[in-house]
């Protein structure tokens, strides 16, 4: 008997499912899709349980025949094209006739259309790949495509499927993606019959992205257009004190089509660099229209990912665009605009300090003063008592950091390690290019990193207050929109983050209130701190020993600490050195970088060979 032998149809579908249709957000991407191309002007999606129960799209488009309704669910079935020539050239956003196959194959699958000058409209049924039904049946213009109990016949792949609210925000993420560049069709997503979307036609772009992003973000946003040889960029993006912790604020498009390419971030970041610090990232909505031709769409099965025939010029359009854009809207310093035409230009890595203006040192990209770090006094916006009783206070050195607020210490220096001698007795020598501390110490050097030692300060204080629950109030409660998947981990957060001394509550769709924040924090505006979060603990997560609080705690810590490259006062060193001592664990960073080295005097000696 043959050992190679071809596989049947529906095991067949089912590989290509397991390659298209991985969760339900692939499922409403696939299906939203076709109603685009079916130049609908209004799609309606329904969910049940996250889409595992039913997922429904319904659209107004063109419809189908009966007969091309039964070709619909074959594989390699498809109206989109019809030689090489239009496969190297695919302007729509399906082409492969290989989602409603793959999907009806692990699904109870039902599809209902009619086409504008049919009198009678057709339903198909289909079980596990397997045709059940296929009849006549009255329904207006257009289709609708019903997905019922996913992955019933492939167990395996349903026990991988994660929680309704992890379901839901890959959907959601998926869904507004695709409804941001068509700002023409009107676009609801309903969830367990609540309206979780419902963004109306809009004449532009513009209008589209205020819908999605929200007045406040979209408020900030400033357009930008550039134009070549069968090429166009264009799009809207942020100043750069509105910077993200992580790239889901970064949208791309390529003909409309929604993708994730590195080498269009890297172009985008490249215009960015001399403005923003390194791992942080801008908010850009980047349109690229460019002639099908010129583009292979033809990648991958989920066509995230596109290849351009000419990657370096289409790289240059992108970084010019986003450049210019910036500049254009940028206050008068010609300053600075000469040093970022330089970095433009010339391609080099330059250290450029300046940037937009901001009410917040931190936002600005300027060091922080130490006493600011620490809260002297509360900002404008925060009412100064606090709920809760702070731990008693410790004596400090004479310089030491008045943050209006005490801090037990929970060491004293002559509990410190022997190879750690108490800091502050150490006769300090200077700053070494403004990023380390040169201290004598009785056997060698003692070189202290500022930034890292002052973050192990700061995460000592924030892990003790966060435990304690103290919270201070804000004298205007402020409002945080935001994307789909960090409004589900927020949402999955609240309770935690409510219990360590925030007062969040959900308003509206991807919307939450802040109240009051914990009262070590206030210094540190609540809707960056809370982007600080959930972006730093986008991986950490993933990590069994996790903690929500030790995260707020070091995220909190590292954006309040004080920067490298900032210049101390002798008094603030003092002070620094003095707090160090207090603290349990003073060797790393709370990322678990080394906060000091030392030199010896046979290492020196070493050195200097003489030895």
């Amino acid at each position: 008997m043959a050992r190679i032998q071809i596989l049947p149809d529906n095991l067949t579908n089912q590989i290509a499912a397991g390659e298209v249709v991985e969760r339900p957000a692939a499922v409403v991407k696939e299906l939203v899709e076709n109603s685009i191309d079916a130049r609908s002007l209004k799609i309606h999606v329904a969910l049940s349980q996250g889409g595992r129960k039913e997922i429904r799209v319904v659209d107004n488009g063109i419809g189908m025949a009966h007969d091309d309704a039964l070709l619909a669910i074959e594989r390699h079935a498809t109206s989109k094209i019809k030689n090489l020539q239009d496969l190297e050239a695919v302007a729509s956003l399906g082409f492969r006739g290989e989602a409603l196959p793959s999907i009806a194959s692990v699904s109870r699958f039902e599809l209902v259309t009619r086409e504008d000058d049919s009198l009678a409209g057709t339903l198909i049924r289909v079980e596990g790949g397997v045709l059940r039904e296929a009849r006549e049946t009255g329904c207006p213009r257009g289709t609708m495509v019903t997905v019922r109990d996913l992955f019933y016949n492939v167990p395996a792949r349903r026990k991988f499927l994660r929680t309704v609210d992890t379901e839901m925000a890959h959907i959601g993420d998926r869904f507004v993606r695709l409804a941001m560049a068509h700002p023409a069709i009107h676009f609801q997503l309903v969830h367990q019959e609540r309206t979780l979307y419902d963004f109306q036609r809009t004449g532009n772009h513009a209008g589209r992205v205020a819908q999605v992003l929200g007045p406040a973000l979209s408020g900030r946003l400033m357009p930008f257009r550039t134009e070549r040889r069968h090429l166009t960029v264009h799009g809207f993006l942020a100043p750069p004190e509105l910077q993200r912790p992580n790239a889901q604020y970064l949208f791309q498009y390529v003909n409309g089509r929604p993708v994730w390419e590195r080498m269009l971030n890297r172009a985008v970041l490249s215009a960015y660099e001399a403005l923003i610090p390194k791992g942080k990232y801008p908010v850009v909505v980047l349109f690229i229209d460019i002639a099908h031709g010129l583009v292979d769409i033809n990648v991958h099965p989920t066509k995230r990912e596109v290849r351009f025939r000419e990657p370096s010029e289409v790289m240059e359009a992108v970084r010019e665009a986003v450049f210019r854009g910036l500049e254009s809207h940028r206050p008068n310093n010609t300053d600075a605009s000469r040093r970022l035409r330089g970095t433009l230009l010339a391609r080099e890595d330059q250290a450029v300090t300046a940037g937009p203006p901001s009410t917040h040192p931190a936002h600005r990209g300027e060091p922080v003063p130490i006493k600011a770090a620490l809260g002297a006094s509360p900002p404008s916006g925060i009412d100064s008592p606090v709920e809760t009783d702070p731990p008693p206070h410790a004596a400090s050195a004479e310089a030491s950091f008045p943050d209006g607020r005490p801090f037990h210490r929970t060491t004293s220096p002559e509990a410190l390690s022997p190879v750690s001698p108490g800091f502050s007795r150490l006769p300090f020598i200077g700053q070494v290019g403004n990023v380390y501390l040169l201290l004598e110490a009785p056997d060698g050097l003692l070189l202290i990193d500022q930034h890292a030692a002052h973050e192990r300060i700061l995460y000592d204080r924030l892990s003790q207050s966060t435990r304690a629950g103290a919270r201070q109030r804000l004298l205007h409660s402020v409002v945080i929109h935001l994307l789909p998947k960090e409004s589900a981990k927020l949402t999955r957060w609240l309770d935690q983050l409510n219990r360590i001394g925030f007062e969040i509550e959900p308003f509206g769709r991807d919307s939450f209130v802040i109240a009051a924040v914990p009262a070590v924090l206030s210094d540190v505006p609540p809707d960056t701190l809370l982007r600080e979060v959930l972006g730093a603990a986008h991986e950490d997560e993933k990590n069994p020993s996790w903690n929500l609080t030790t995260s707020l705690a070091s995220t909190a810590a590292c954006h309040s600490a004080v920067r490298a490259g900032q210049k101390l006062k002798p008094d603030e060193v003092r002070a620094l050195l003095h707090d160090l001592d207090a603290t349990a664990m003073p060797f790393t960073c709370p990322h678990g970088r080394p906060l000091w080295v030392k030199l010896t005097h046979s290492e020196l000696a070493r050195l200097f060979h003489r030895t």
